[in-house]
């Protein structure tokens, strides 16, 4: 039985399996790779994933959601009507939808995946993300960094010996990553990264100047236009990535606005974005001791970083070739891809080893809410260390030792993984001893032993359930599975309808009669048509919404190279 890979992204999310002999990307029920990560849920419980639920952003902002991955692990809550829904509840309908196009794919059950993770993930997310892939129906025994698996990915495709950086700037995290390769080894040598800075920060910022502009203020309109605004600051966005400027009309309160920029003014009003770009790649750098002579190149991955002022901008801070993946969007799966190959041992990418590190320090608190750190980060795995420590005050009885992950000196202000509570001999404080060990696998399995003379203390920490215990789990599990995902056979007629009223929303109102016209056509041919007049009626209206789109873009056709200089950084 097959084992897929998943990335599970903050924009779009994809699946890859070994088929036949090589990797191959998993296609959705529009014969597309890519799968908004967005979902959309009714208030009878109705449940719509992908590209029609991207539609609904602006059709019911109000109970659709988007970039929920970068709530992994947190508190935050989604509601829709009196029910919640935490951000891994919603990655596990995302993960559903996948699971369903796998099967129908590979025409068999899919049970096991490897999901890939930013980097950057601590335990929590991480946790959460394992999550989500049990709530979706899946047996999830590995976990991949992101990006280790472009490196995997690179690695298999080059065969050569090099060191590399990999910059992974997707819509919702960044990450950074030190790669050694050769033979057939593939070795993270350090990681940062930067879990709040992708894509969507200039979606955000472009609809930021946009209401500065026009001197608005976003709390002037509704969540609907609200919406609207925030997807033409995309597409704005995305025309920058094929020419030096462009411009969007639409709809707001009756009026139209026109958002133009070019990607000289991007840069200006994204400087501070920028800015944290640069620290993650200084850190990999500092963190491995590693001088730029030795980097052979800075592999660009991820949806973002297909941006032009991205790569030239990393181009100018950075003293080494750098180079845009030729698959940026697709690369991470098909690197997870390779993973759950290698996990299968299927075929000659079975001898593949990929060595990864350890992101975060470990470590326990001392006197004075002290930090000490037993393994560092960037330890590569699987690793173990051993340190003493004594008593603090005399004749204690006990001493807790409070596990943590993250890199402040301040130990109550890292993550807390784990309590542990071992007695002791009363005596002079000093005098009493113990060693303790934390070994730390490549599934994130953190093993801690605690030794006091005769007295031997164990504890596993197997990503913790975060919040929700195992029968917790298993109840949530159920819900979720009585749930109805929109069947994915309806989805092409379902997307047709919801771009009808997103356009119906963002138009003139001179536009607005010829869509609801073609709008009530398609629906008498959906509700009195045979299979043949609902085919021909699809591809009228399919054509009609297009010919809207090319109305609300105007693109200038002048491209101007020198939009970025040295003496601009």
């Amino acid at each position: 039985m097959a084992i897929i890979g998943i990335d599970l992204g903050t924009t779009n999310s994809l699946a890859t399996v070994w088929k036949d002999g090589k990797i191959q990307m998993i296609p959705n029920a529009f014969g597309e790779y890519l799968t908004p990560s967005v979902v959309s849920i009714s208030e009878d419980g109705e449940v719509f994933v992908g590209k029609i639920a991207k539609e609904m952003l602006i059709n019911r902002p109000k109970q659709t959601f988007r970039e929920f991955k970068r709530n992994m692990g947190t508190d935050h809550v989604y509601q829709v009507g009196k029910k919640k829904y935490r951000a891994e509840e919603l990655s596990a309908f995302v993960l559903r939808r996948i699971k369903e196009d796998a099967e129908k794919f590979l025409g068999e059950p899919v049970t096991e995946a490897i999901i890939s993770v930013p980097a950057y993930f601590n335990d929590d997310k991480r946790c959460a993300t394992k999550n989500a892939g049990i709530l979706a129906g899946f047996t999830v025994e590995r976990m991949i960094n992101e990006p280790s698996a472009v490196a995997l990915k690179h690695h298999v495709d080059t065969d050569e010996m090099e060191k590399f950086i990999i910059f992974d700037f997707g819509g919702g995290t960044l990450d950074v990553s030190l790669v050694d390769a050769f033979e057939n080894m593939v070795e993270i040598q350090a990681v940062a990264g930067d879990n709040y800075l992708g894509g969507k920060d200039f979606n955000e910022t472009i609809a930021e100047y946009f209401y500065r502009e026009n001197h608005l203020t976003k709390n002037m309109f509704s969540p609907e236009e609200q919406a609207i605004v925030l997807k033409e600051a995309e597409s704005l966005k995305i025309a920058l990535s094929e020419q030096n400027s462009a411009s969007r009309k639409f709809l707001l309160q009756g009026n139209e606005y026109h958002m133009e920029l070019t990607n000289q003014q991007l840069i200006h009003i994204s400087a501070e974005l920028f800015k944290r770009m640069t620290k993650p790649i200084r850190k990999v750098m500092t963190d491995s001791g590693t001088g730029w002579e030795e980097i052979d190149k800075i592999i660009l991955v991820g949806g973002s970083s297909k941006m032009p002022i991205v790569a030239q901008y990393i181009r100018s801070i950075c003293d080494a070739e750098v180079v845009t993946d030729d698959q940026p969007d697709e690369s991470i799966a098909i690197g997870v891809g390779i993973a759950a190959a290698i996990k299968m041992r299927s075929g000659e990418i079975k001898d593949m080893v990929l060595s990864d590190i350890c992101p975060f320090s470990l470590g326990v608190d001392v006197v004075g809410d002290r930090f000490s750190p037993i393994i560092e980060r960037n330890e590569t795995l699987p690793c173990s260390h051993t340190k003493t420590y004594y008593t603090a005050e005399n004749f204690q009885k006990t001493i807790a030792f409070h596990i943590y992950q993250g890199e402040s000196m301040v130990a109550s202000e890292n993550l807390l993984l784990e309590t542990m509570t071992i007695e002791v001999p009363p005596k002079p404080r000093g005098e009493v001893s113990c060693n303790v060990s934390f070994l730390y696998d490549i599934n994130g399995i953190l093993d801690i032993r605690i030794s006091q003379d005769k007295q031997n203390y164990h504890k596993l920490i197997v990503n913790k359930n975060m919040k929700m215990s195992e029968s917790e789990i298993k109840e949530r599990l159920k819900q979720l599975q009585d749930m109805t995902i929109h069947p994915s056979e309806l989805e092409q007629n379902r997307l047709l309808i919801e771009e009808a009223q997103r356009l119906y929303k963002e138009c003139h109102p001179r536009y607005r009669r010829g869509i609801e016209y073609q709008y009530a056509l398609f629906q008498h041919a959906m509700e009195h048509g045979n299979a043949r007049e609902l085919r021909e009626a699809y591809v009228r209206f399919s054509l009609f919404l297009n010919s809207m789109e090319q109305y609300k873009a105007e693109d200038d056709e002048e491209f101007d190279e020198s939009f970025w200089t040295e003496d601009e950084e």
